[in-house]
């Protein structure tokens, strides 16, 4: 491999290293891309530009190489320089948040026809101006306050990044959003959407068109219109439950996936493309993503009993109650559970995740367990049965896996029955029975039936 592609393999972010082509194509591509690079950049510009188009290759690789002479050009569009006059994106300068930093407010818009990275589309560009937080001027006249109050100082672009336009140094407001501030600051940076701006900020439809900034874009942002971008957009943008995007889209094994304010996406062909959202998208990431036990989102999240939220995935499931929090049950844990009702059901919500245990898996459940072996397959226990099951050491414990649901029987005389007929709740196991008297509560562990 050439020295200019180790750069570039060595640069590109992302969730999996490796670009998706044969290797072959995949050198030519990188090759290609940075030697174009190269020979337009100076040795630090080769760097940071090279991490960019590593990222495009990553998630993009075939559309890359089509056009290698125009891929760093795609990244962030044209009008990219300090010289050019216009403000750089508010994700650029706000950790990869596409939505106004703090200090500032959504004070106008634009939109640009056509645009590709909306499908075809308009898109929004909505300018976020500084407050004028330096000094209070009471009674002031509407309009852009002096720039020694602006709560940001200009800068002449933005190094490490191919987004180096203005930063907090246009005194300039279109005027539909936020009429009831009087007074505003300069234009610190700008958000982009697909959607209209009205429908998640306090702006007016009032229109202005400048078709010269379809292409406008940054490094931070995503780069291209995707199943992702297509959700993204159905579910409202910076306006539904995710919030605005962070960074752009990466690949994972798999598939692909992007990063929000309050969630995730994730893409897979043949699987679909879902949104996780608050509590049971932390949680499906902590325990690896697309890459991890789960797989990928199989559906929507949907609202579960008593006020919950739950979501299932390839492997299983992720149930989320105020009460309990949000964890997983794990294939094949998960069939039995939804068999029993999921969160509804006699069981209640998850209180752990799916543990290994010797010799198989297990979980915990407000009002009981659910405990699977290769030998036996996955079985409930629940109430006081599963409480004394766990006190005994449950799987490990002597009484070993459950061989079969719980039931309800007449306890008829016999060699470890009470005489009369008593009712009682008996759960089978390798090497014995629990048996719950229910007028007394009592557990009796017993040698097992049959």
């Amino acid at each position: 491999m050439s020295t200019t592609a180790q750069a570039l393999s060595a640069l590109a972010p992302g969730e999996v290293g490796a670009s998706t082509l044969p290797p072959s194509l995949s050198q030519r591509a990188v090759d290609s891309v940075t030697g174009w690079l190269a020979r337009r950049t100076s040795r630090r510009g080769f760097l940071v530009r090279a991490g960019m188009v590593g990222t495009a290759l990553a998630v993009d690789p075939t559309g890359y190489v089509l056009r290698p002479g125009t891929a760093y050009a795609a990244v962030c569009g044209p009008g990219s320089g300090a010289s050019s006059g216009w403000t750089v994106f508010c994700a650029t300068i706000h950790n990869g948040v596409n939505a106004c930093p703090p200090g500032s407010i959504a004070a106008g818009w634009w939109k640009a026809d056509g645009a590709s990275l909306c499908g075809g589309k308009a898109r929004y560009i909505i300018d976020c101006n500084a407050s004028c937080s330096r000094c209070t001027t009471p009674g002031a006249r509407a309009g852009i306050c002096s720039s020694s109050c602006w709560s940001c100082s200009c800068q002449s672009g933005l190094p490490g990044t191919c987004d180096q336009r203005k930063v907090c140094c246009n005194a300039f407001r279109y005027g539909q959003c936020n009429q009831d501030v009087r007074q505003v600051g300069g234009v610190h940076c700008r958000v982009v959407s697909c959607t209209p701006p009205w429908r998640f900020e306090e702006c007016s439809t009032a229109p202005a068109t400048d078709n010269r900034t379809v292409d406008h874009n940054s490094d931070k942002l995503p780069q291209r219109y995707t199943a992702i971008t297509a959700r993204y957009i159905a579910l409202g943008e910076n306006g539904s439950e995710l919030g605005a995007s962070v960074y752009g889209e990466v690949a994972v094994a798999g598939g692909t996936a992007q990063r929000y304010q309050r969630g995730r996406i994730s893409s897979k062909p043949g699987v679909g493309t879902w949104e996780t959202l608050g509590a049971v998208s932390s949680r499906y990431v902590a325990t690896g993503a697309e890459g991890g036990p789960l797989g990928f989102p199989i559906a929507a999240p949907s609202a579960a009993a008593r006020g919950g939220r739950a979501q299932r995935f390839q492997r299983g499931r992720i149930s989320w109650h105020a009460a309990t929090g949000a964890f997983e049950v794990r294939a094949p844990l998960a069939a039995a559970y939804e068999q029993l009702g999921a969160e509804g059901g006699a069981l209640g919500y998850p209180v752990s995740g799916t543990v290994a245990v010797a010799g198989g898996s297990a979980g915990s459940f407000q009002s009981g367990r659910i405990s699977w072996s290769a030998a036996t397959g996955a079985h409930a226990t629940r109430g006081e049965i599963a409480r004394r099951y766990v006190q005994l050491g449950g799987e490990a414990g002597p009484l070993g896996f459950p061989v079969a649901g719980e039931r309800t029987e007449d306890d008829t005389p016999g060699p470890w029955r009470r005489p009369g007929a008593v009712r009682v709740r008996r759960s089978d196991f390798q090497r014995g029975s629990l048996v719950l008297d229910e007028r007394t509560g009592v557990v009796e562990q017993r040698p097992r039936s049959g």
